[in-house]
């Protein structure tokens, strides 16, 4: 029986392991789709970041096409698991950090994202910046205005 409940053990723990792999930290992943449905939401034509995003952040970045995971390191000033490097110009990338910690890692095409976010290098909470909305396509732009 012992045995038994070994196997079942190791097998789930395996499970857990590849899914994390697969999808990286669910936490992140939650809060990644939550953002995807709170801009999927916006029917105002200009928006702030503290409205939309539904989850807690101090400070939301965006990188150059082919900036190195190192070079985000050093930017935002930590190493994480999460940070995702873009592979082509037109993606949007945003990563969302509270106290060191990466809490949204945004790393797509805005046709498979549905959403698409531009402004320059940083936003923080603090902020308060304003976003035009602008929807085109079922895609929802947000521009920094």
């Amino acid at each position: 029986m012992k045995k038994k409940a070994w196997m079942i053990s190791a097998i789930t723990i395996a499970i857990l392991a590849l899914s994390y792999y697969m999808i990286g930290d669910p936490f992140i992943a939650y809060h990644n789709f939550r953002l995807k449905q709170s801009i999927a939401a916006i029917s105002k034509p200009t928006v702030t970041l503290n409205e939309i995003v539904p989850f807690e952040w101090d400070t939301v970045y965006t990188f150059a096409p082919y900036t190195s995971r190192s070079e985000i390191e050093e930017i935002i000033g930590f190493k994480s698991n999460a940070i995702r490097e873009t592979v082509s110009e037109g993606m949007v990338q945003l990563l969302f950090v509270k106290d060191s910690t990466v809490c949204g890692s945004i790393c797509g095409y805005a046709e498979n994202l549905g959403y698409s976010v531009h402004f320059s290098d940083k936003v923080e909470l603090t902020d308060n910046k304003q976003f035009n909305v602008n929807i085109q396509d079922g895609i929802v732009y947000l521009t920094e205005k």
